[in-house]
């Protein structure tokens, strides 16, 4: 018995493990949303499901990652929730930027749409990467809150570039406005000191965290003065390339495409405007689409033409900075067009997440999906493999790999844990045999000693009920007769003749009381005296004679 217990113990066990090894989330449409690669995981959060309202049931509070160190089917990522380590929780977010500080193990998200009920100031909330948890920070930009915008990350001075974007309504700002300048963020204060020192700027080595600051270089180029909805990527850590997106005219009172055959480059630290002319198949004009930088070249994929926000794209294109030409690239196995979506560059992937899709009939909703495309085949493919990307690319440079010595210990160590905890339940399965062998054994005899008192309560109370009834005195006199009778016969036969004397003796004392026993039969009650030989003791007791 114990054998089997055991034996379904580890079945358990086992079937538990590779339950919860291949419990994963269920995929949820997206759209509007932010997209890192940490520490070897794929990470959304924010953005919205279905609905473009504002109100706090629009907005998904909801932060996940699927793992790239691993392969990934395409159909069935297995998506797991990063719960945060503190009180705090992800703030309600949508049309956001968001940068990932690998120095500093932060993802800071800035400005977005957030819920009727939210502040119209830009707090700023960031993710701890190395400790899995949402902060609050006292920080704040006083600016009106502001999306549809873009931010990057510049690495040697740590400093988040951020340009153009709106406010409105949507961000809890009534009036319209849209910004000119470009604005940086201090994430990290010694290296933007040690940055701006060495660009002749030496009054900035003691700006705080978070502090904004409006770059007072060249002023922005009409063309793009008040862009929405555009990219940006930054080439060579100082060039910040300005794609696409739609500014606002005012005469025609509409949003007007911005070409695709010129690109606006910003100059991070000499804060220096510039265009650049662009060649080969240029892409159509379009606005809310991803770009992603691999190497040189930056690749855009997907939009939508504002003009009438029904033209949906799902083409994909490339950019040679060191020629500045397109090229269109095929896209076999494409999904389906979507704009408000999220790319990145992984190894030789692009990899595509949720966006806003045309789900028939002109009806719009979030995409649950991500996708992968393989620059080295030129098409969407329906897995992934980490095989061949380095470790700096899925942010798993400094996560020591384990050598097969290590991982033999490590097995080594898990199996005799395994044993103990087998010992372990085979010691209580023991124990709790013993107890109930004990018990069931200890019933029976509680049962037997409880029978036999009651069997003694009841002779001791029979006896006591027949001592002071006629049938106890009768018996006892009976008794008493036989004994007598018995005796007398003894002497009677005595050899010693000592017997006879005694007889005589006693017979002459019965006969010598007549009038007693007269008496004794005419009142049918009487008392009996026994005189015993040699002494003057006299026993009576009130007995019915019997009957002659």
């Amino acid at each position: 018995m114990t054998l089997t217990f055991l034996t379904a113990l580890v079945v358990l066990m086992l079937l538990g493990s590779l339950g919860l090894a291949r419990q994963s989330l269920d995929k949820i449409p997206r759209f509007q949303h932010s997209m890192e690669i940490v520490g070897g995981k794929l990470c959304v959060f924010g953005g919205k499901s279905t609905s473009t309202g504002v109100s706090l049931s629009d907005f998904l509070l909801d932060y996940r990652c699927v793992d790239v160190t691993k392969s990934i089917n395409q159909a069935s990522p297995q998506w797991k929730r990063q719960s945060s380590a503190s009180r705090f929780a992800m703030p309600p977010l949508a049309q956001q930027s968001s940068v990932y500080d690998r120095d500093n193990h932060i993802i800071v998200p800035y400005g977005g749409q957030t819920p009727d009920t939210f502040s119209k100031a830009n707090h700023l909330a960031v993710f701890c990467t190395k400790f899995e948890a949402w902060g609050a920070s006292n920080i704040v930009d006083n600016d009106p809150r502001r999306y549809l915008h873009t931010a990057v990350l510049q690495v040697a001075s740590g400093d988040m570039i951020i340009f153009g974007g709106a406010s409105d309504a949507t961000t809890n700002h009534q009036d319209n406005g849209r910004w000119l300048n470009v604005n940086r963020m201090v994430l990290d204060q010694p290296k933007h000191g040690i940055h701006a020192a060495s660009r002749g700027i030496g009054n900035e080595r003691k700006i705080a965290v978070g502090t904004i600051i409006t770059d007072n270089g060249d002023d922005t180029p009409a063309a793009i003065n008040k862009i929405v909805q555009h990219s940006s990527v930054l080439l060579n850590d100082t060039q910040m390339v300005v794609l696409g997106g739609n500014v606002y005219d005012s005469v025609a009172n509409k949003a007007v495409n911005l070409l695709f055959d010129s690109v606006h480059i910003y100059d991070v630290d000499r804060m220096k405007w510039s265009t650049k002319n662009c060649t080969g198949d240029i892409p159509p004009p379009r606005s809310a689409f991803s770009a992603s930088l691999r190497d040189r070249s930056i690749y855009i994929y997907g939009g939508v033409n504002v003009t009438g926000w029904s033209q949906l794209f799902g083409d994909l294109y490339k950019l040679d900075t060191d020629t500045w030409k397109w090229s269109k690239l095929p896209t076999p196995n494409a999904p389906a067009p979507r704009y408000a979506h999220q790319m990145k560059t992984l190894g030789h992937y692009l990899v595509v997440t949720h966006g806003y899709i045309n789900t028939g009939k002109d009806k719009y909703s979030g995409d649950e999906d991500i996708y992968f495309y393989d620059l080295d085949k030129q098409a969407f493919v329906s897995s992934y493999s980490p095989s061949g990307i380095a470790k700096s690319e899925l942010d798993t440079q400094w996560i020591v790999g384990a050598s097969h010595k290590t991982k033999g210990i490590l097995a080594i160590c898990y199996i005799l844990t395994l044993v103990v905890v087998l010992f372990a339940f085979y010691y209580l399965a023991s124990e709790c045999r013993k107890s109930r062998f004990a018990s069931s054994a200890a019933r029976p005899r509680d049962r037997r000693g409880s029978a036999r008192e009651n069997i003694r309560t009841m002779v001791e109370n029979y006896t006591e009920n027949l001592r002071g009834s006629t049938y106890f005195f009768e018996s006892k006199r009976a008794d008493e007769r036989r004994a007598s009778h018995d005796t007398d016969k003894a002497t009677l036969f005595s050899p010693t003749g000592v017997g006879r004397k005694s007889f005589a003796k006693s017979a002459t004392a019965t006969d010598s009381t007549p009038s007693a026993s007269r008496a004794a039969d005419s009142n049918g009650r009487g008392r009996s005296q026994s005189v015993s030989e040699g002494t003057s003791t006299v026993i009576d007791s009130e007995i019915t004679p019997p009957e002659r």
